[in-house]
């Protein structure tokens, strides 16, 4: 697939909250159908987009305790507004079912095999006690800030926090 002139599209996701995942998985695969590169790193609370289900920190007290309090996966995050201890995620769930829109982790998966580069930070995965084993098997890289400050230099560049 050839490049668009408008190059690559790098997204640093920084927050959990299931609406903010939509939004970056949904730029990646805009910039993928137009036929540009796209990368999305993921760092902090951004990881549980990565994480399996059965994925936990281990380590020091402080890592365990990071790791027990952010407690969502691929498979399940919060909304960050109007969560309703739950049931404002069950009900954007729902709608998203019915109008056969794609989960967080189904879009990650699409963009996945359509070329987006996957990418856990190194460093958090470090605080938080995770490793390779911890994530969805879509993630190609686990790699620093200067990893993604190389794909941030050749492109557009979005933060969702």
């Amino acid at each position: 697939m050839k490049a668009h002139s408008g190059g690559r599209l790098t997204v640093l996701i920084l927050s959990g909250d299931m609406e903010k995942g939509m939004a970056a998985c949904n730029l990646a695969l805009s910039a993928l159908a137009g036929g540009r590169q796209a990368t999305l790193f993921f760092s902090f609370w951004g990881l549980s987009f990565l994480k399996h289900s059965g994925g936990h920190g281990r380590g020091t007290f402080l890592a365990r305790a990071f790791s027990a309090l952010n407690h969502d996966h691929a498979e399940r995050q919060r909304l960050g507004r109007f969560n309703l201890g739950g049931a404002g995620r069950w009900a954007m769930s729902r709608l998203m079912w019915r109008r056969r829109i794609p989960s967080v982790l189904e879009s990650l998966v699409q963009a996945h095999h359509m070329g987006a580069h996957i990418i856990a930070c190194s460093n958090t995965l470090e605080l938080m006690g995770l490793d390779r084993k911890d994530l969805i098997p879509e993630v190609d890289d686990i790699a620093g800030a200067m990893t993604f400050l190389d794909a941030a230099s050749e492109g557009v560049v979005v933060t969702i926090s």
